[in-house]
């Protein structure tokens, strides 16, 4: 479920009466398909969507399937309205289990050297429209809550305004497949 932007034309931070409710917090759990119906309201939109889904696709092929990815940035607010410009990004965190294969330290080590393009920010930047970063749930439980708390407390605020926002919770494995589909329809 993706909320409609609130009247500062960001996503709300919650939906609901009150920030009680775990249910109306954001991070709000949506899809692929729900994300490009919400968001792909320009060819700019959509550039940025094609290089979202293609990264989740590479990771997915490297055995990356579980675990889920934070949206977030200018993508998610009505930056056009507010600003008088398209995103140029998308901010993605992936919070993910390593492959079975690559589960031992040195191992992953060896993994993301070797595929470094995914896991880099600058080149994720250039070749993806995002600006990526990634939490290792195979990390010590004390490093794993303070990089979720470091990425909540970055991407759930304006950096300049400091407004309270909202962001998006996408599975790594969604309809990925039909949410390309709908943006060839709309934005060919």
């Amino acid at each position: 479920m993706i909320p409609p932007f609130n009247l500062s034309g960001v996503l709300p931070p919650f939906v609901g009466a009150s920030p009680l409710d775990p249910a109306g917090l954001s991070p709000f759990d949506t899809s692929m398909s729900e994300v490009v119906a919400a968001l792909a309201t320009s060819a700019d939109r959509a550039s940025i969507l094609r290089g979202f889904i293609s990264l989740r696709e590479k990771l997915r092929s490297l055995g990356i399937t579980n675990g889920y990815q934070w949206c977030a940035g200018s993508f998610c607010e009505n930056i056009e309205a507010l600003q008088g410009r398209s995103p140029s990004d998308v901010d993605v965190v992936t919070f993910f289990v390593r492959p079975v294969h690559r589960d031992d330290d040195s191992a992953w080590a060896n993994f993301v050297a070797a595929n470094i393009g995914l896991f880099d920010a600058i080149q994720t930047k250039v070749t993806f429209r995002c600006d990526a970063y990634f939490v290792d749930a195979n990390s010590p439980l004390p490093e794993m809550i303070a990089q979720v708390t470091y990425w909540h407390g970055l991407f759930g605020h304006q950096r300049v305004s400091h407004l309270w926002k909202g962001m998006l919770r996408v599975p790594m494995v969604s309809d990925d497949a039909d949410a390309l589909q709908h943006l060839a329809r709309v934005w060919p």
